[in-house]
């Protein structure tokens, strides 16, 4: 019987309760970064970081698999990989 991998997502979650879902870290990571430039852009540095009540800018990705929320086991497993801008 053969076992299917466990499917990974990646959410882009904004505090504003928009949610993308990206199939790589990497392309959720670009598109954090993107948000988070583009919000410096139009509203300044200190306006974007301070718009965001839970986290700096308002933006974290979430980790799901299998319809789980495995966000903190990805932050002890992959310390290099963050999931929000500080």
């Amino acid at each position: 019987m053969d076992e299917k991998p466990e499917q990974t997502e990646f959410w882009l979650v904004c505090e504003t309760g928009d949610i993308e879902e990206f199939d790589a870290y990497e392309d959720a990571y670009e598109a954090l970064t993107a948000a988070v430039k583009r919000d410096i852009e139009q509203h300044g540095e200190e306006t974007a970081r301070e718009s965001g009540v839970i986290h700096p800018y308002g933006y974290t990705i979430n980790v799901m698999r299998e319809g789980q929320d495995v966000t903190e086991d990805w932050e002890r497993n992959e310390p290099y990989k963050p999931l929000s801008v500080d």
